[in-house]
């Protein structure tokens, strides 16, 4: 399922056929906004935002998709057989010797360069865990503003750190032996600072920098691509250590792994429950007397939204 990772090897993949390039043809055969006026244009950057992708053209619009579970990015050279049929198509991009398809997207958008930073769904992203800047200090203050959520559901939220989907949550929650079910406020700030870092580390472990050379490697050859967490075994051998592996036994510990799902959304949290026993929550402070200031260095509210960045 796409996560930080896949956009970035999606990015990577498509920047060297595309950035530079004159626009051919753009079709957004599910969207009623034009796109024609893109035509001649150039496209500057393209560039994976969590688990959003984002393509500039440089008169200053930003063609924004979103994946969700079943979206695909191809790319093609001209004239090239489609994997997949043109009738799934979301949006279609043509430049000199190669057409980007992106496939089944349930977001597929433009919007203008400076309206990203304010934007509804890109305005209020955390911290990108692939970002080169990427502000450890802000994800933490954003994690602790939801002190009273579920930590498998908070550590999902886009608006504390982008890039985690349900692999790494449960991936990471089970290398740092994290209760996925217990509130935030059960964790002290180092066990959240060491997971965050850690949700980093997997999601760089497997991305792979730009090919400067700008080699085409096939359509889809940046999905080949198969996630390894586990630490001292070869990409794609037994790779991840409890997503997927409900009812298998714990590689650690023996136990059965179970899964349980969470949230609003009810995104499913594979866990060992031996090796992440029962976080008990510490009780949360006692509200202090009307008009008295809260104590320095105190969290936000518990519940209240992230603020954007």
């Amino acid at each position: 399922m796409p996560e930080g990772d896949t956009l970035f090897r999606i990015a990577a993949a498509l920047g060297p056929a595309l950035e530079g390039a004159r626009v051919i043809a753009l079709e957004l055969p599910r969207s009623d906004r034009r796109s024609d006026h893109l035509v001649g244009r150039r496209v500057e950057r393209v560039e994976a935002r969590g688990k959003n992708l984002l393509i500039y053209f440089d008169e200053g619009t930003v063609l924004h998709t979103h994946l969700r579970m079943s979206g695909a990015w191809h790319l093609y050279r001209e004239g090239e057989r489609w994997k997949r049929s043109e009738a799934t198509a979301s949006a279609i991009l043509a430049v000199p010797g190669y057409v980007a398809v992106c496939f089944r997207a349930p977001i597929v958008r433009l919007l203008r360069a400076s309206a990203v930073r304010g934007d509804r769904l890109l305005g209020s992203l955390g911290p990108d865990l692939l970002a080169d800047g990427f502000d450890a200090a802000e994800a933490l203050r954003r994690l602790r503003s939801l002190d009273e959520v579920p930590l498998g559901v908070a550590i999902m939220d886009q608006r504390v750190v982008a890039g985690i989907g349900n692999v790494y949550k449960s991936e990471l929650l089970f290398r740092r032996k994290l209760d996925p079910f217990a509130p935030v406020r059960a964790y002290s700030d180092e066990e959240l600072s060491a997971m965050i870092d850690l949700g980093r580390r997997l999601l760089q472990a497997n991305v792979e920098p730009r090919d400067p050379s700008g080699a085409y490697r096939g359509p889809t050859a940046h999905y080949l691509h198969t996630r390894t967490t586990r630490t001292g075994f070869d990409r794609g051998r037994r790779p991840v250590s409890v997503y997927g592996r409900e009812g298998r036994a714990c590689y650690d510990c023996g136990a059965a792994v179970q899964m349980r799902r969470q949230g609003t959304m009810m995104r499913s949290t594979y866990f060992c429950p031996r090796c992440q026993p029962t976080r008990a929550a510490t009780p949360s402070p006692e509200p202090a007397p009307a008009g008295s200031a809260p104590p320095a260095g105190s969290a936000p509210p518990a519940g209240s939204a992230p603020p954007a960045p």
